[in-house]
């Protein structure tokens, strides 16, 4: 007997329709993989995209991290971020390193100055508001260093409200360094001014003390005694004469009225008026010429002072016993002559790192004088369109030499 014949017509119908509905099902569960297939590429396309837009995005950001780094790196100001609630670096620039001596490595809260620790701390930082600008002094290597730091806050959100503080440093030394010196400058211009009107003052009554110490000098009926008083009163005189004239000659912006001068006859009265401070300090003072009569432009009292400037001077270098030579005489050279005077002294001689600094203004070895005089003989002698020049040896003396253009 045939099987299929037993088989009802309804139930091979329904398992028709079921095959169908399964084949149906099929293509739709196939069509959708597909379709979740298309999804997923595409997402994965996406994903590829947004990585690739990502890592190109990290890369420009640390190309600016590097930029901006560098830019840091290179500012003339130093830049300091700080955590003051945590007491922690967070960042610095070499010139804020340089600047707050801090490690260049890895600065720590104690490293920052004491200075600037007290003004972060919790009873120091709401003195300081936004954009105050304080100035730090810090000593070290024999000299004031000045920092002037400018303090800014900003807010963190991501750290629960906790605050940073941003320091912008910069070097103001040099600008302090200029201020005072400017100070300084109008003191010494106010003491200058003062100077003058003070040795205008006494140079008065210092000439009438001159004169009158001449006139006694000359009396015939003197005693020894009375003789060598007079001369130390002379000495004394002269010595201040020859200071008033310094502070006159030294702060004087006018020139000289230069007229011909038998220049041997203007040594020896130089050299007659500075003879009682030589024998005063007991050194003997020699007078040496072999100019004839030759002339120069001079200005007697300029030429006087010179002389007395430089025997004052190798006095306070010359023992008692000692000798102090003025000497003139003519070169040649080139077909041209040249009037040379040199001054002498057998002193202490002058230290080789002195020599340098020796017609500086302010410039003196002892404190004896104030450090004009040589400062004044070299304005005089190129006054006079001359020169002037020292050679020296320690425990032998020194010896000034001084030429002159002279009239042919």
């Amino acid at each position: 007997m045939d099987p299929s014949a037993a088989t009802p017509p309804l139930a091979k119908a329904q398992l028709a329709d079921a095959f169908s509905s399964f084949i149906a099902a099929a293509g739709r569960l196939e069509h959708s993989h597909w379709q979740l297939h298309e999804e997923v590429a595409q997402l994965r396309r996406q994903l590829e995209d947004r990585n690739r837009a990502l890592a190109s995005s990290m890369a420009e950001n640390e190309r600016m991290r590097i930029t901006l780094r560098q830019i840091l790196d290179a500012l003339p100001c130093g830049v300091a971020v700080l955590d003051s609630n945590d007491k922690r670096i967070v960042l610095t620039n070499p010139e804020a390193s340089r600047l707050l001596t801090l490690k260049t490595d890895s600065p720590l809260w104690a490293d920052l100055p004491e200075q600037a620790r007290a003004l972060l701390s919790a009873e120091g930082c709401p003195s300081w508001k936004q954009g105050d600008e304080t100035d730090f002094c810090f000593e070290g290597e024999g000299r004031k260093r000045w920092v002037s730091v400018r303090y800014c806050s900003m807010a963190d959100s991501q750290l629960s409200g906790a605050s940073k503080v941003i320091l912008i440093c910069r070097d103001t030394t040099h600008a302090k360094e200029a201020e005072q010196a400017r100070e300084e400058s109008r003191h010494m211009v106010a003491l200058a001014e003062m100077a003058t009107v003070l040795a205008h003052e006494i140079r008065n009554p210092l000439g009438s003390m001159e004169l009158l110490t001449g006139l006694l000098a000359g009396e015939a009926g003197l005693s020894e005694e009375a003789k060598q008083s007079v001369q130390c009163l002379q000495a004394g005189v002269r010595s201040l004469s020859a200071v008033v004239n310094n502070v006159l000659r030294f702060h004087s912006s006018g020139g000289v009225n230069l007229q011909p001068a038998r220049l041997p006859d203007a040594l020896r009265s130089a050299v007659n008026f500075v003879q009682p401070l030589a024998r005063q300090g007991g050194v003997a003072l020699n007078l040496r010429l072999t100019l004839g009569t030759v002339e120069i432009a001079a200005d007697a009292a300029g030429l006087q002072q010179v002389i007395l400037n430089l025997v004052a001077n190798g006095l306070r270098h010359t023992p008692s016993g000692g000798t102090i030579t003025v000497a003139g005489n003519l070169e040649a050279d080139a077909g041209r002559n040249t009037a040379v005077v040199e001054v002498t002294d057998t002193g202490s001689g002058i230290q080789p790192e002195h020599i340098p600094h020796i017609f500086d203004a302010g410039f003196s070895t002892t404190k004896q004088s104030p450090g004009l005089g040589l400062a004044v003989c070299k304005r005089i002698v190129e006054q006079h369109h001359g020169t002037i020049a020292v050679r020296s040896q320690l425990g032998e003396g020194s010896t000034f030499r001084m030429e002159f253009p002279v009239y042919e």
